[in-house]
């Protein structure tokens, strides 16, 4: 007998033993002629999977030879591929078409569709009747699947899946299928695994060759149907998030200015831009993995009962399916609140986040007022609640994990043995009689004293069917220890919702065209009016009140506020903190217009204290908020050479993209900035202290510059000086 235990040492004789087993098999192999059956279910659906896989193959190698062609086609007919806002075109059903370059001068094409508002509309109805049940459904809070949270997934679930004939709606029933699947190949290499125990026993070579060859055979759909599942989940859960991110920005990126209003909304949200990056990622992973964890093991159970039945009896399943119910009872009461823990653990790494980006952002300031060691204890602090909650979540996590993993990978496992030798068991204490004789079959040797082929014959099969029915209730306590671990996801699952579906909430409510600014008294304090397409601009009786809870009845920056002028430029002229600036914000609509009536042009520009640049080129600052498509150079160089940038052409170019923001001077931006409005060309320019970093003479010229070009302004400023350049002073 050659000793495989040692690894080192082999003698010559063990070398002999060696080959000469070789020869041996490879003589047993000829003289008995292993003969597949190519009808056996193995080799077809080993067969199909090559099909399939060469068929996947050429359908993917053909898709991407016409891209590379579409990409050629599309690089060749842009004229400025690289500028992604010049890339852009809205076609006739109102969806947008936009040109991203990729490497090596590849442009992909993408379309966004048109927002449906209709349907936004339609949809805060949703949110408000949630809301308005509110109450009610907080008394099944205790509940695991408690029916908060499934109103919740089943609002968002029309963002995810819209309509059934999608794109996602095919890779969900694409998921079931394979997840059904898997399970039935689940069952075929059981059956085969004792198919294999039997003839090992047995001592029957030859049909063990030719099962293991059907093992392998069947391992490689098995394979491909594993990595099917997980490619499918991952592209669902890309769907879902391409198509709640495109809500969310439908919504909040548009004239209704979601954006800015989330803030005043005094709701109890934070970071939105946590919850739209990083919440909505982790809602779509984890509700596609939870689908797949969930799918499959409760196939598992149910096919694999099914099949025990046969083999145990009903009163196996009951016992097993009892205890299920049982520690699933137990490990329920013993479960903490994951969901709550994971959503506190989102809002601390939120606000962590963010003191790190506030330093990073005003770096320079906090430099300047030597701050380091009171920001250093701020980002101490919010780290160490962090720290803490993260202890506690692991400390809560591991006594669990430890009690979850002895119940569900031992406790199980045992009972699983238990019952799968139920039927060996039963055979020897209850023995069947022979049909013949009537007696009870003995076991018993034959005249050379060797066991009676039928006896053996029965072992090998008690043997098969043992390990057959072994595996499928280990298989059956594993799908039922992945479904508790599943069930605890879903408490996790749970947080990240309610986070989302509070965020959609949100939204919908700055949406609506009757927000109402938080305030406690609703629309109805809310009462003033805005007049468009004005030849001027006018107010009359408008109080300027910060937006809060108290609304109208909040003390006012500016009580009383009434001017009208036509064709003149006129000069608000106040100390700081006097409502200039929130002056500007009720004329945009950021803030509400409790009274009077504002009437203002239809394309009255505005142009804030602090000078914002978009991503991209010079071409893309001078154009903002418009597309370039129609901008041409000529254009853009006189607009630059008016406001005294033709250094800047020179040094960057138009086409080149920068960080514009860091790049410029305080003056150079503001002169862009003033670049911006001639080029947008408005009636009416709001300008909020817009040359405060320019020099007199570059000051001067640039109120020059619109009066050039016509453009009547409206300065808000702290300096008086500024009367020269205006008709009009109007002092608060």
């Amino acid at each position: 007998m050659i000793n495989i235990s040692k690894l080192t040492g082999y003698n010559k004789q063990d070398i002999r033993n060696v080959v000469l087993l070789l020869q041996e098999f490879v003589k047993t192999y000829k003289d008995n002629k292993i003969k597949l059956n190519y009808q056996s279910r193995p080799v077809i659906l080993f067969l199909s999977t090559l099909i399939a896989t060469a068929g996947i193959g050429v359908f993917f190698t053909f898709r991407s030879i016409v891209t590379k062609y579409n990409e050629y086609v599309l690089s060749k007919r842009l004229r400025r591929p690289s500028l992604i806002r010049q890339s852009s075109n809205i076609l006739k059903n109102g969806s947008r078409e936009i040109f991203i370059q990729k490497g090596n001068g590849k442009v992909t094409r993408i379309i966004i569709p048109k927002a449906n508002n209709d349907q936004y509309a339609a949809d805060k109805y949703l949110y408000k009747d949630f809301a308005r049940n509110e109450q009610i459904l907080q008394q099944q809070k205790g509940r695991l699947f408690n029916s908060r949270f499934l109103n919740q997934l089943t609002i968002i679930w029309k963002i995810l899946i819209p309509k059934f004939y999608c794109q996602n709606t095919s890779l969900l029933l694409s998921q079931c299928f394979f997840l059904i699947f898997r399970t039935w190949l689940s069952l075929l290499i059981a059956k085969l695994d004792g198919q294999i125990v039997k003839n090992l026993i047995a001592a029957d070579g030859r049909k063990f060759a030719r099962d293991l060859i059907y093992f392998l055979l069947i391992a490689f759909p098995a394979s491909y149907t594993n990595a099917a599942i997980k490619y499918l989940e991952l592209r669902l859960a890309l769907g879902f998030r391409t198509n709640l991110t495109r809500y969310i920005h439908d919504m909040y990126l548009d004239k209704t200015m979601s954006y800015y209003k989330v803030g005043l909304s005094g709701a109890d949200i934070q970071n939105i831009d946590q919850y739209i990056t990083e919440d909505v990622t982790k809602f779509c992973l984890s509700l596609c993995s939870l689908f797949s964890s969930m799918g499959k093991p409760f196939i598992d159970l149910i096919f694999f009962s099914v099949y025990l039945r046969d083999n145990l009896g009903t009163g196996a399943i009951i016992g097993i399916f009892a205890n299920y119910f049982a520690t699933a009872i137990m490990l329920k009461k013993a479960t903490p609140r994951f969901g709550k823990l994971a959503s506190k653990r989102t809002h601390l790494e939120g606000v962590y986040f963010n003191q790190q980006l506030n330093i990073m952002t005003n770096s320079e300031e906090i430099g300047f007022y030597k701050g380091s060691k009171i920001e250093k204890s701020k980002l101490a602090e919010n780290f160490q609640k962090l720290m803490d909650h993260m202890s506690q979540e692991i400390n809560l996590s591991s006594s669990y994990a430890a009690l979850e993993d002895y119940v569900l990978k031992y406790t199980w496992s045992a009972w699983g043995y238990i019952f799968s030798g139920l039927p060996v068991f039963l055979d020897v204490l209850f023995p069947k009689e022979d049909p013949a004789s009537g007696h009870i079959a003995d076991i018993h040797d034959d005249e050379h004293g060797h066991a009676n082929t039928e006896d053996t014959n029965s072992t090998t099969e008690n043997m098969k069917t043992f390990v057959t029915n072994k595996r499928l209730l280990l298989s059956l306590a594993d799908a039922g220890s992945r479904l508790m671990v599943s069930l605890k996801e879903v408490t996790t699952l749970t947080g990240i919702t309610n986070r989302v579906f509070n965020m959609l909430t949100q939204l919908h409510r700055v949406h609506d065209p009757k927000f109402d600014y938080g305030d406690k008294y609703g629309l109805t304090d809310i009462h003033g009016t805005y007049q468009l397409n004005y030849d001027g601009l006018r107010l009359e009786h408008v109080p300027i009140t910060v937006p809060t809870s108290e609304g109208s009845y909040a003390e006012p920056l500016i009580p009383d506020l009434t001017f009208d002028i036509k064709g003149k430029n006129l000069l608000f002229v106040g100390p700081n903190g006097s409502g200039k600036t929130s002056v500007a914000r009720v004329l945009a609509g950021l803030w509400p217009l409790y009274a009077g009536l504002v009437s203002k042009p239809s394309d009255l520009f505005f142009n804030p204290q602090k000078s914002y640049f978009t991503s991209g080129s010079l071409r893309d600052q001078v154009v903002y908020p418009n597309r370039s498509e129609n901008a041409t150079n000529d254009q853009i160089f006189h607009i630059l050479h008016c406001v005294n940038l033709d250094h800047i052409v020179k040094r960057y170019g138009l086409n080149q993209n920068l960080d514009f923001a860091k790049t410029l001077s305080g003056g150079e931006k503001q002169r862009l900035s003033f670049a911006r409005i001639l080029f947008n060309k408005p009636s009416i320019v709001i300008l909020d202290d817009s040359t405060s970093a320019l020099s007199p003479d570059m000051e001067e010229l640039m109120y020059q510059v619109l009066q050039d070009h016509k453009i009547n302004y409206v300065t808000l400023s702290n300096r008086p000086s500024l009367s020269k350049f205006h008709d009009k002073v109007f002092e608060i």
